[in-house]
């Protein structure tokens, strides 16, 4: 059975702005730190990737602000693969708080490799096993189970 676990933390001082909540921009970089977790969770820790030679890289990022976290708010992040090709994957965020259970933010991004001189590269160029991986794991939401 494949299951993925949400990514999960609080929100840290520096991320919040003037009016204690977490600054919007902030939030892109949490789907960052979640995707990371997401290609650790199936096998392929990032820093493994890019030994090989390749480099991630995001292609575009969409996000619907909902409720603001504040700070020391604790939070998980349920990520699903959404679509794989050969250039790109994208991957769907739903940022949640432990806190109140609603929802603080939706949002995608799209990636893609590149090599060492920032060619753009297939996944299977990558590795044929992450390219599979992530493909096996299209729709598979993190849970909580």
């Amino acid at each position: 059975m494949k299951t993925l676990k949400p990514y999960e933390r609080s929100v840290f001082y520096y991320e919040t702005d003037k009016m204690s909540i977490v600054h919007h921009s902030n939030y892109v970089r949490i789907f960052g730190e979640a995707r990371i977790d997401l290609l650790r969770q199936l096998g392929f820790p990032l820093e493994t990737v890019e030994k090989d030679g390749a480099s991630l890289h995001t292609i575009s990022v969409h996000s619907e602000f909902k409720r603001p976290l504040v700070f020391a708010e604790p939070f998980a992040v349920y990520t699903v693969i959404t679509n794989v090709n050969e250039e790109t994957f994208e991957i769907g965020y739903r940022i949640v708080s432990r806190k109140t259970g609603q929802i603080s933010v939706t949002g995608n991004s799209v990636q893609c490799f590149a090599g060492n001189e920032l060619d753009p590269i297939t996944l299977s160029d990558v590795s044929e096993a992450l390219s599979a991986r992530l493909k096996e794991y299209i729709g598979c939401e993190a849970s909580d189970n």
